[in-house]
């Protein structure tokens, strides 16, 4: 490897190339990030330690200039997010990218692309992920492709689908052509094909398909799933299932758009399985995770700590969304006092001092907690100073540090995990922004259900919790 060269990656606010560059950074690579949008990428732990280019690749006119002095690309881009028109404009994307490639003399591409038959009727997603490789390889510049299917790990469309779905449904209705096979690959095993292609010359130039040890039909991988989970499900098939309708209750009940939900489900109508074995030839180091292992890996990262913080790139105040397994209620206020004051605001909730905002609620929440078995409202261990573990309420100190984060994990029995996090950054203006974070991992449809049942609660007692804990670090600065 040589520590100095360039690499260029395209898709780096999705969901592959934001795991990929870390990794390249790991490694001594250099890095240039070409993206849409700039802000996106802020939230980034690793955002200062790439070189980021604002381009649109179907419109960009100084895509050329963008990778002067690229030694590889990595090729992560699609356009389902663009509407119906989407295939036309991954063509062209495809087409601009290459060209470009040739007038920079770009050594190498690497794209990641569909795991399908193209000889037998396949989706338009596919089709159109299989041509993009074909427009890409009418360049004099060698081509690498990946083809992969389902892709296992938190926060990939495929298996959010999967996860959201196998969830909520005690009956999971679909097509019959859920039946279809695929194969799918861990997202740890699909980084280290794509690193690998950066030190293994004989790879230039080829196709690879690649996928997990286990074939599975769609249906058995939502029923495996669901059994890792501790979540008893049955499946029903029909004979007719439209794809608007279908795109769009993954729409409301997943975190996929139905723009994309929609080319995603009809992707589903073909197999997705490898038919040749090249991959394991030329990457014999490389041993895919089997379906258990990868879905039990992602299941153990159902943490905030191992989510992308995909809302600290917003400009919105308030936040609601799912992502990554979660239902997430996050909040971000400007407070003008110190930092100091702020953290000292919200490190004191809890024990003596109450929740600031409808302590009662609290209160009935801790006493519902006790009568379930739970440990209900417990207090606060140390009333002047927080340390990791300490009891607070029917919480837990899980991480602190001090100046800035406090978060809570619950110790409440409930369908599903909690968490509360607050974060204070000091502002250029001399104030404070205070950010607040309550984080639900749901177990399966109970946990839904407790969580869209208490909404409206929610609502009223986190937005007026972030203003009581501001109004409280106002009061305490002036005190000073």
């Amino acid at each position: 490897m040589d520590p100095k060269k360039l690499i260029l990656v395209t898709g780096a606010t999705g969901y592959i190339g934001g795991h990929l560059i870390p990794h390249l950074l790991e490694r001594g690579y250099r890095v240039r990030c070409l993206v849409r949008d700039t802000t996106r990428l802020q939230s980034r732990v690793w955002f200062s330690q790439v070189e980021i280019i604002q381009c649109d690749i179907i419109n960009c006119k100084t895509l050329g200039k963008a990778m002067e002095g690229v030694s590889t690309a990595y090729y992560l881009i699609h356009s389902m997010a663009q509407g119906r028109r989407y295939h036309k404009l991954d063509l062209s994307a495809a087409g601009n990218f290459a060209s470009a490639a040739i007038t920079a003399s770009v050594e190498h591409i690497i794209y990641l692309g569909g795991l399908a038959d193209p000889n037998t009727k396949i989706g338009l997603h596919m089709r159109s992920r299989i041509q993009t490789g074909d427009v890409l390889r009418q360049g004099r510049v060698p081509v690498t492709e990946f083809r992969a299917g389902v892709i296992i790990g938190p926060g990939s469309i495929s298996f959010e689908m999967i996860r959201y779905l196998a969830e909520q449904f005690p009956l999971l209705v679909g097509p019959r052509w859920l039946h279809n096979r695929s194969q799918p690959i861990a997202t740890q095993n699909v980084l280290d094909y794509l690193l690998a292609a950066l030190e293994t010359p004989d790879c230039m130039g080829k196709i690879f398909e690649i996928g997990g040890p286990n074939i599975l039909t769609y249906a058995e991988a939502m029923l495996e799933y669901a059994r890792l989970r501790g979540l008893k499900r049955r499946l029903l098939t029909l004979p007719i299932a439209p794809i608007r309708l279908m795109a769009y209750w993954v729409d409301k009940l997943t975190p996929i758009p139905v723009r994309i939900a929609a080319p995603l489900i009809e992707g589903m109508r073909s197999d997705s399985v490898v038919r040749d074995d090249a991959a394991q030839r030329v990457f014999p180091h490389i041993q895919p995770s089997d379906y258990e292992a990868a879905v039990s890996s992602a299941l153990s990262q159902l943490s905030p700590t191992q989510i992308e913080p995909v809302w600290n790139s917003s400009s919105s105040p308030v936040i609601i969304i799912k992502h990554a397994g979660f239902l997430i209620d996050f909040r971000k206020i400007c407070v003008e006092a110190t930092p100091a004051a702020v953290y000292q605001a919200f490190t004191g909730l809890g024990g003596k001092h109450g929740w600031l905002y409808q302590d009662g609620l609290w209160k009935l929440r801790g006493l519902l907690d006790w009568l379930m078995g739970g440990p209900g409202m417990r207090g606060r261990q140390d009333e002047t100073e927080l340390r990791l573990g300490q009891v607070v309420d029917f919480y837990r100190v899980e991480a602190l540090e001090p100046g800035q984060m406090l978060r809570l994990r619950a110790d409440l029995k409930a369908p599903g995990d909690g968490w509360m996090e607050w974060q204070v950054r000091p502002q250029p203006t001399g104030d404070a922004q205070l950010s607040q974070g309550a984080f639900f991992a749901p177990k399966g449809l109970p946990g839904f259900l407790y969580w869209y049942i208490l909404f409206p609660v929610h609502r009223l007692v986190f937005a007026g919790l972030i203003n009581r804990i501001a109004r409280l670090a106002i009061e305490i600065q002036q005190s000073k």
